[in-house]
Order: structure tokens, then sequence, then C-alpha cells
């Protein structure tokens, strides 16, 4: 702001100002982010930011021509005055990128958050060789049944022997777990490749049921997943 134009004249600026920039952060915080760029369609994010960032600056250069230039001083630039749309857009992107920016930065610390709980709090009680082990689910490979008793293998190699079902065992587990044949329970995350008869978890093949579809096995798991034939 000019200095002749006073303190007073900055503030009612910023006042008259001020919706064009919060409706376009909240576009941006509620409708773009979680519609597009934490969906991952980048292209389809970056053309409507591009629109939201067009439209805010014209209802900002729009408040300005009317409600300030206008109306405070009866004098005003020419309304389409590129210098002043460019600055208006500037100004827009300015504000929304900043607060954006600290949205964003938010949701990572919740994320952050929620990842440390969960991984503190998920803990799975087998009861084997007179002792209670706590196992993380993303250690456990896969469970197998033999009649009354169901075999943890754990990544390490180890092997722990319970009294039990495998349909007991499964509900203490998380979804990554998925039952694919009636004596045998796989980790999801620790499945390297399947076809219509196998599934292999690691370098074990292991029997897959008819009634386990190709969805089911690569839902919930890392991308790279191959099929075998």
């Amino acid at each position: 702001m000019k200095p002749d134009k006073g303190y007073f004249a900055s503030f009612y600026l910023e006042f008259v100002l001020l919706p064009a920039r919060l409706a376009a952060v909240y576009a941006m915080i509620y409708v773009l982010m979680p519609r597009f760029l934490l969906v991952r369609q980048y292209a389809r994010f970056l053309m409507s930011y591009a629109g939201l960032i067009v439209l805010a600056g014209l209802v900002h250069r729009l408040s300005a021509y009317f409600f300030y230039e206008q109306l405070m001083f009866g004098q005003a630039d020419p309304f389409f005055d590129p210098g002043a749309l460019m600055r208006a857009a500037l100004l827009v992107n300015t504000t929304v990128v900043f607060v954006a920016a600290a949205k964003m930065f938010q949701l990572y610390l919740v994320e952050v958050e929620k990842n440390r709980t969960a991984d503190a709090s998920v803990k799975v009680a087998v009861r084997a060789n007179r002792r209670t082990y706590l196992l993380d689910p993303p250690d456990i490979l896969y469970l197998e049944s033999m009649g009354n008793y169901v075999t943890y293998i754990l990544a390490d190699g180890e092997k722990l022997v319970v009294h039990g079902s495998i349909k007991a065992a499964l509900e203490d587990l998380p979804e990554t777990f998925l039952r694919i044949h009636r004596s045998y329970v796989v980790n999801k995350d620790h499945v390297t490749a399947f076809n219509g008869d196998k599934v292999q978890v690691g370098a074990t093949d292991l029997p897959r049921g008819k009634d386990i579809n190709d969805a089911m096995l690569t839902s919930l798991k890392p991308v790279g997943v191959a099929e075998t034939a």
C-alpha cells in the first residue's frame, strides 16, 4: 500500500479481498485435495488448481476494483489490466499454497501418529512351548493347521505350534491375513506369486482353494506382486 493511502485503506483492502482468498483456500483443502491430490490424480488436480486460481483471481480483482478503487477513491485502473490481474492471481496463489502446506503437514502428523499407535497396539498373543509370545503380524508368513494344532511360520524361520483351530487363530489377525485353504492362512503382504492352484509365500508353495479369486489375493498388498502362469 502506498504511504499516502493510510493505514485504514490498507486494512479495508485486506477486508475486501479476504472472501476471495478464503473461498480459494476452502476449495483447495476440502475439494481439490481430497478429491484429486490425496488419491494421486495429479493431472486433474493441477488443471483444477489452475482453474481455481484464475477464478479466485478474477473475484479478487473484481472486489478490489469495485469495492476499493472506485468506492473508496472514485478512480480505478482498467478492470482487465494484465498487471492487476496477475497480481491478484499471485496473491491468491500465495495464500492458498501457504495454508495448503500447513494442512498437508497436519495430515502428515496425523498419519504418523496413526501408524505409530497401530504399530504399538497390534500384537498377536500366541501360547507355545509353555510361553506366551507377542508377535507382530508383519512377522508372520502363514499359518498351517494340522488337526487340533496350528503352526505359525515366522519370517525369521521360527515355527510356533499352538493348540487350537485355524478359525480361532484367524479371528485374532488383521485383514492382511486370508484363509486360502481349509488348512492354510497367508499374510498377503508376503505373497510373492500365485496361479490357479498355488499361492507362493516366500519360497513355499501352498494350496489355493477354488473359492479364492485373484482380487482377494491382491487387495491390501504392495504393488508389484506377480501372477505365475
